[in-house]
């Protein structure tokens, strides 16, 4: 039940930290592999954490919430003061490890938490600005991967981090929209602001952005190699994840998505092989 609490599946977003590791070509590098392992850790701690904040805050919201009453909280399994006392304790391994890893980190994870602590009081009831907070949060993972590193970030890889999360971002708007109905704007207060043509558009306008910008990263920046060749991956990834959320109802939680579906896992398992072999060889 404490595994159901950390929300051990929501630890997916955290890869995005390896991506200044394989878009700097230090994938073969040990000592930089196991620096981006030691910061993946370190993150995730620090968001288990903000998870749990969010559950305390939500408690009584999720009770009435088809899926999100079965939480540890909501469902009463775990009680608040056992969760304070777990949530007070991964931010000091968080915090702590940071400042005797790298102390840049540090500044980063507690940026990441205040960014968290507003989303959770203030701007998760705001329309737009509420999933801006998420984009932020996916965007200091990626600077927590350079800062492991120490590489300098493109800015390719930050723009297309920005919207790819925008994406996902929107995309679960649409689905709570969808999955509450009419009960949706006492879930969450943003949602009654939302118009599903309003969604429609953000949805369709942040996946062109991210397909943009990733494909003119391949052809710019790698020239004078086949990566331009790995846009099929991406693509493919961003249609299917649209197919799951508008046929098959799902999208409330991106990385129940992504684990749930063989495709997406399968696409970018293939994804990944292919930037190793075209690194490696041009």
């Amino acid at each position: 039940m404490i595994f159901k609490l950390l929300r051990i599946k929501q630890w997916i977003k955290n890869f995005f930290i390896f991506g200044a590791l394989i878009f700097s070509f230090n994938f073969t590098n040990s000592e930089k592999l196991i620096d981006s392992i030691i910061a993946f850790f370190l993150f995730c701690f620090i968001s288990s954490s903000v998870y749990i904040l969010n559950d305390l805050v939500d408690i009584e919201k999720d009770k009435l919430h088809p899926k999100k009453r079965n939480r540890p909280l909501a469902s009463g399994m775990i009680k608040p003061k056992t969760a304070i006392i777990i949530m007070v304790v991964l931010i000091l391994i968080s915090l702590i490890g940071s400042f005797a890893f790298n102390k840049s980190i540090t500044m980063v994870l507690i940026l990441y938490f205040i960014n968290n602590i507003l989303y959770s009081f203030w701007i998760k009831n705001l329309v737009i600005l509420d999933v801006m907070s998420i984009a932020i949060g996916f965007i200091l993972r990626v600077v927590t991967g350079g800062l492991a590193i120490d590489v300098e970030l493109s800015p390719w890889i930050i723009l297309c981090t920005l919207f790819i999360s925008l994406f996902l971002g929107f995309e679960k708007r649409n689905a709570e929209k969808r999955v509450l109905e009419e009960d949706s704007s006492s879930h969450r207060a943003s949602l009654q602001n939302y118009t599903q043509d309003m969604l429609d558009q953000f949805i369709t306008i942040s996946s062109t952005c991210t397909l943009i910008f990733y494909a003119l990263y391949t052809v710019l920046v790698h020239e004078d190699s086949p990566f331009y060749l790995t846009n099929i991956f991406v693509v493919y990834g961003l249609f299917r994840y649209k197919y799951l959320v508008s046929v098959r109802n799902e999208g409330g939680s991106p990385a129940d998505a992504v684990l749930g579906d063989r495709s997406i896992i399968f696409t970018v398992l293939l994804w990944i092989i292919s930037c190793i072999i075209i690194f490696m060889n041009f």
